[in-house]
């Protein structure tokens, strides 16, 4: 990735793709071997992390990408050099800053996934116990 090319959240985004979150024994991935084991609170704990990471870093990659925009302070080639390799140090710092975005936005989504899915299963579970005439006894909050 060269300075303020941005190329690496593309493959942040997509890190988590296809990783088997488990939860409560319900797997994200259904099939996949391995992957990481977590109880509901956690999962929805590091859901909850990682939307609210990818939101403060949303301020501060606005903050990095209002600094790319400096312009140097006199026109003649000392500081306008100076300030080229600033901002250029401002621009490989704004991508750094967008690729940890996505990383955390991609860890939310596959989360959000593994979290839906042991949802459907829970409510469906719970529509075949009315239906078989049982009660379902779950006072857990639907996610």
């Amino acid at each position: 990735m060269a300075p303020g090319d941005g190329g690496g959240a593309g493959v942040m985004a997509n890190l988590w793709n296809g990783v088997n979150f488990i939860v409560d024994g319900k797997p994200s991935v259904p099939g996949a071997e391995g992957g990481f084991d977590l109880d509901l609170a956690t999962a929805e704990g590091l859901y909850r992390e990682a939307v609210s990471l990818a939101h403060d870093l949303q301020k501060i990659w606005r903050d990095a990408e209002q600094l790319c925009e400096t312009q140097p302070v006199a026109d003649d080639p000392a500081s306008v050099s100076f300030n080229n390799a600033g901002v250029e140090a401002f621009k490989a710092g704004a991508a750094h800053v967008k690729a940890e975005i996505e990383y955390y936005r991609g860890l939310a989504r596959a989360l959000g996934k593994a979290l839906g899915m042991y949802q459907e299963a829970d409510e469906q579970a719970g529509k075949d116990i009315a239906a078989s005439g049982g009660e379902s006894g779950s006072d857990r909050p639907v996610i």
